[in-house]
């Protein structure tokens, strides 16, 4: 028989420090199939003090909603990366450079800094 679960130490460690009342989160990135949808559905269930979402998912409204940014084509250039990379981290259908994600994450902070 098969039992789908959430595993890992970094997400046990997020749901065994939730089940104990703390505060607790988790940045990792799933596919966008089936056991992706998954692993998001059971995260929600014990992190339930914030929302639950892929961060290709935050990146991507974030460009949309940023007066900074034009295009996609803006963002990846001040990301040091190509709109094609780019378009390939936020379908989900390539694996990309951490980089490319650390990057972005890094972008995004700095310009909500200013």
């Amino acid at each position: 028989s098969f039992a789908k679960s959430v595993g890992g130490s970094p997400s046990n460690i997020a749901i065994g420090t939730a089940r104990l009342g703390l505060k607790s989160g988790l940045i990792t990135r799933v596919g966008d199939e089936q056991m992706g949808r998954f692993v998001l559905e059971q995260m929600a269930q014990y992190l339930k003090d914030g929302d639950v979402a892929s961060i290709t998912d935050l990146i991507s409204s974030f460009i949309s909603n940023s007066p900074k940014y034009k295009n996609q084509d803006q963002f990846a250039n001040a990301i040091g990366t190509t709109r094609q990379t780019l378009h390939r981290m936020l379908s989900h259908s390539d694996t990309v450079s951490l980089k490319v994600f650390f990057n972005a994450i890094e972008q995004i902070h700095q310009d909500a800094s200013e």
